[in-house]
């Protein structure tokens, strides 16, 4: 396993340039960062694919889907528009070098019009334009991980279970599964035998104390946690993603109404130590 941390730690606007921000997570000592395609083009990817080969860094991907690109919407243009948006992406991330794209890219961020209902003819639609877009995971050497959400940002997939299903429903190697603690802590009923039962479909792994802090200082039982990782073999990324800074551009779309912690820079460090600890057991 290798620890990352996401770059929306220190993002205030989702336009501006964030490699002062890679630079930083470089210095914390992390050797991966994760990037939101939100805001980036085949210009600023080159940009970043070039830093992070100064640096030496790895560099992972994720992004979320707008109403207008609703993989699950029963409009085939909005739905088409989906598809071509993650074609994009994919080819964004392939740009910075990426092996992995992840988030919220089998519907659009947030709660639907129609409030949870309608979910049989949701799986269907999504599963079959994520098939769509399959062969150009393949032809990019992409994986693509699918996020389940808390129930407060999405009426779709918000289990693990129903995460697996979508899975299933597209049956391709290149397409699986997201984790992140935060959403687990307050959907599963238990994290841990959801995390065994995901296995080899977990792509990518997001942490963050129960309050989207530092990890550590709540209640979540990271022990465990990476235990059950190191039990069924999990071998990729873990990524710290610490949505933590009120009033920027960017909290209304983070839900962060309030500073989670006052220093991003000394956050991540005190993470990394934290969950470092773990990985030397």
């Amino acid at each position: 396993m290798q620890l990352g941390v996401h770059s929306a730690t220190f993002v205030k606007d989702w336009q501006e340039d964030i490699t002062p921000y890679i630079i930083k997570c470089k210095e914390a000592g992390y050797s991966c960062v994760e990037i939101s395609l939100l805001g980036q083009s085949a210009k600023t990817a080159k940009k970043i694919y070039d830093l992070s080969k100064e640096l030496n860094i790895d560099i992972t991907c994720t992004t979320g889907l707008s109403a207008n690109e609703d993989l699950t919407s029963t409009s085939e243009k909005i739905r088409k528009n989906g598809e071509q948006k993650l074609l994009e992406s994919i080819n964004i991330a392939s740009i910075m070098g990426s092996k992995i794209l992840t988030g919220v890219i089998h519907c659009s961020w947030g709660v639907s019009d129609s409030k949870g209902s309608n979910k049989e003819i949701k799986f269907n639609n999504s599963a079959n334009s994520l098939k769509n877009i399959a062969s150009h995971l393949e032809k990019k050497k992409i994986k693509l991980g699918i996020e389940p959400l808390n129930r407060y940002e999405t009426d779709f997939i918000n289990t693990v279970d129903e995460g697996l299903e979508l899975c299933r429903l597209v049956n391709h190697p290149n397409i699986g599964l997201l984790l992140d603690v935060y959403h687990m802590n307050i959907e599963e009923k238990n994290m841990i035998e959801s995390i065994k039962r995901a296995s080899n479909k977990i792509f990518h792994f997001h942490v963050a104390e129960n309050d989207r802090g530092i990890p550590g200082t709540g209640t979540l039982n990271f022990k465990e946690i990476f235990k059950t990782l190191m039990s069924i073999g999990y071998n990729h990324n873990v990524t710290l993603e610490m949505f933590i800074q009120a009033n920027q551009n960017t909290s209304k779309d983070l839900f962060t109404w309030r500073n989670i912690e006052n220093d991003p820079f000394e956050a991540i460090k005190k993470s990394r130590e934290y969950l470092q600890s773990f990985l030397n057991d």
